[in-house]
């Protein structure tokens, strides 16, 4: 099939992320992708045979401009469905698919309210494509979109060597912004409360961006405190596979969890909205539905991230045993050829129900 594949910004995100590895598992599949995005540092990353075309920032803001270069792009490659990320491509693609008679999928990475937040976007998609199972049904807009909605979570490139698990490791992999440093502050407090019963803990903190600057005061004098790097800045790694050691206990959700997961970790469900729990084998299909977010949790604190951390090391070696299991899982959900033919899927059946 020809595709186009539309996201506003390319730089290191959950949709970035999900968008340049569906681009290149559908290329490995021998569909014909056109991406059509600004530049960033995920354009290194791509399959050659993808087609990159680069927007302009000015022309990427611009309700008008956008819709006619989609127009443009779609008659000039023969588009047979698009294939839209992130609030403004998606109803620029709506408009565009309207004009050419073109279906137009739209998938919600964030919240209805954001990415859907045009009625028209509503309205003249074809089908959209939901990641989480909770963000669909808490929508206002349920009722008038879930007969053209579909569960369909992001998948990751299943490692093929699974690789060593660091005991002790606790990773929080993330970009480093506002909300994140207040988590993160709270974290490296608990990790400092527990070092005396387990001195071997160490915390790796992964990722980039504004909130970087003021946390590095934070960690040097935690680990002037401990007297020793307990709390180790990573900086930002675009690809963790290439990595032979992998933290044993990881904190977040979403594309997070999933790749900690599939890769042997232990996870606890945490962001900066809602605390959860270590990810098991009884709560693992209620987590996996949404996108591994505790939909019912309240905002992390510091006691709360001290209790679940204590609960994991506390009975480390039951919950290691665990992982095994719910790492099995994950592999089979959330691998990235799974994922990708459900969305081919989806394509067919459009393409062949705008041609009758």
């Amino acid at each position: 099939m020809r595709i186009l594949q539309l996201v506003n910004r390319f730089d290191f995100g959950g949709a970035e992320n999900h968008v340049r590895e569906l681009c290149n598992e559908l290329a490995v599949m021998d569909h014909n992708i056109i991406l059509a995005t600004r530049h960033g540092r995920q354009t290194t990353l791509l399959d050659k045979r993808i087609k990159f075309v680069w927007i302009p920032s000015l022309v990427a803001n611009l309700l008008f401009t956008h819709t006619l270069l989609i127009i443009f792009l779609a008659l000039r490659y023969k588009i047979e469905v698009i294939h839209a990320h992130q609030r403004l491509p998606i109803i620029s693609a709506c408009l565009a698919g309207k004009i050419l008679g073109i279906p137009v999928v739209a998938t919600v990475h964030g919240r209805v309210r954001h990415d859907l937040r045009s009625a028209i976007a509503r309205k003249l998609c074809t089908s959209i494509i939901f990641v989480s199972q909770q963000v669909l049904n808490v929508s206002r807009h349920y009722e008038n979109i879930r007969h053209k909605s579909v569960i369909i979570p992001n998948g990751i490139p299943l490692p093929e060597k699974l690789p060593s698990i660091s005991p002790f490791a606790i990773g929080y992999i993330s970009r480093i912004d506002g909300r994140h440093s207040e988590v993160i502050r709270h974290l490296i407090s608990s990790v400092e409360i527990l070092k005396p019963q387990f001195p071997e803990i160490r915390l790796f903190l992964i990722g980039d961006g504004n909130g970087v600057p003021e946390l590095m005061p934070v960690i040097d004098a935690t680990n002037q405190r401990l007297n020793e790097e307990a709390i180790r800045y990573m900086g930002f790694i675009s690809k963790l596979e290439i990595h032979e050691f992998f933290p044993e206990l990881v904190l977040g959700v979403g594309r997070v969890a999933i790749e900690a997961l599939a890769r042997g970790a232990n996870v606890i469900s945490v962001n900066s909205k809602r605390m959860g729990h270590i990810v098991v084998p009884p709560n693992y299909n209620e987590y996996a539905i949404n996108n591994f977010v505790h939909i019912h949790g309240m905002p992390p604190s510091k006691e709360s991230l001290y209790v679940e951390l204590k609960t994991f090391f506390d009975n480390r070696d039951d919950f290691r045993q665990k992982a095994a299991i719910v790492s099995d899982n994950t592999r089979k959900d959330f691998g990235i050829r799974q994922t990708t033919q459900r969305i081919v899927d989806l394509y067919s059946s459009l393409s062949t129900h705008s041609n009758l």
